[in-house]
């Protein structure tokens, strides 16, 4: 059997295992003109631009070959701050963008204000994916996110100014993993997320609220049995449907870690891996009613395998229970969750600083003592 007789679908085959080295397909695609076009299709599937890699001129070759830019499945392109770009280059990069229709990939790791690169397709890019960005949440970004219905993963990058970040309900509805501020979480809450991971300052105020949830402090086994409904923060009012099923979340805070771990548990039950980093400052060492509140909080989260807080791993181990305990069915296997013990080991603390001026206001990131193994 000849090569030309080969059907299309087993040329494409042959071409697959060379995407790892694109110089064997681009040598594979000059051999003869039958197997050009699935050589083609398969060289140009994904592409990786950075200046290590030495092919920044491809997005110029992408821009003026609109054949070649919609061949394209993964787009990412990396522009540090030791090798910028002119402009001309990202308009280059906005017009090669626009003319990828089959995009289901798409990272653009490059200058934080080139947000406006980002093109506005006649279609939708219904299999977009896969997005992350070096922009924060702006009217670019946000005009963008509105054309990628079918959205699952999404990472975007800190504002200046968090007042100005606003993600509309009716953007990216199958979202289901987050990695970005913490004050974009109310604006979450109608997606079915299963994975959070938020950079910045979360505060309390921020995670949403089932309607009807008892105030932070009064947690119990039994408060968080009931559907998510309407989350208290203004934002997510008319997300009525919403049922929280996440399992992964991870958040840096300046909050207290026990009335924010009773309010992560009061939104999000069904969560099995959970770290925080505080920044809290303890003006005295904690003692066994902070331990015991958060370690009962853990105990009320029935799916919570791994728990870290502030690098410490709490461990969780079978909890002996009355058999006439009627809160716990004869299917459910009961924990109770061991701090492991902890020093404090005092930082350096700036000269002239007067540890005992009441004065002073705490800003997010400032903590005199690191509390740890």
């Amino acid at each position: 059997m000849s090569l030309t007789s080969l059907p299309v679908e087993l040329l494409a085959a042959v071409c697959e295992p060379l995407a790892a080295c694109p110089s064997a397909l681009a040598r594979l695609a000059l051999t003869c003109t039958f197997v050009r076009h699935s050589a083609t299709r398969a060289l140009y599937r994904s592409i990786s631009v950075s200046h290590y890699a030495r092919n920044l001129p491809l997005v110029h070759t992408l821009a003026t070959r609109p054949d070649l830019a919609g061949l394209v499945h993964d787009f990412s392109i990396t522009i540090d701050d030791t090798h910028p770009v002119f402009r001309a280059f990202y308009s280059q990069m906005r017009i090669a963008i626009g003319q990828m229709p089959q995009l289901s990939s798409l990272a653009l790791l490059v200058d934080a204000g080139a947000s406006w690169t980002l093109p506005i397709h006649d279609q939708p890019l219904s299999r977009l994916e896969h997005f992350s960005c070096s922009f924060p949440l702006d009217a670019h970004v946000s005009a963008f996110l509105r054309q990628t219905p079918s959205l699952r993963s999404l990472q975007i990058a800190e504002s200046p100014r968090l007042e100005t970040q606003v993600l509309p309900g009716t953007h990216v509805p199958l979202l289901d993993s987050y990695t970005g501020p913490a004050a974009l979480l109310p604006y979450l809450a109608s997606r079915p997320l299963s994975t959070i991971h938020l950079t910045g300052d979360l505060r309390i105020e921020d995670v949403p609220q089932p309607a009807g949830a008892p105030d932070v402090g009064e947690l119990n086994p039994e408060s968080i049995s009931f559907p998510f409904t309407v989350p208290k923060h203004p934002a997510c009012q008319g997300n009525v449907n919403a049922r929280k099923t996440l399992r992964v979340f991870s958040a840096i805070t300046s909050a207290p870690p026990a009335e924010l771990l009773e309010a992560l548990a009061l939104a999000y039950p069904d969560m099995a891996y959970l770290r925080l980093m505080t920044t809290s400052a303890f003006w005295e060492a904690p003692d066994m009613t902070l331990y015991t509140r958060i370690s009962d909080t853990l105990s009320s989260l029935p799916g919570l395998s791994v728990f870290e807080l502030s690098g410490m791993h709490w461990e969780a181990r079978p909890k002996s229970i009355s058999p006439s305990d009627s809160r716990v069915g004869d299917h459910s296997i009961a924990k109770e969750w061991i701090s492991p013990p902890v020093t404090p080991r005092a930082l350096e603390v700036p000269a002239g600083h007067d540890m005992e001026d009441t004065s002073h206001s705490l800003e997010f990131g400032d903590s005199y003592f690191d509390w740890s193994y």
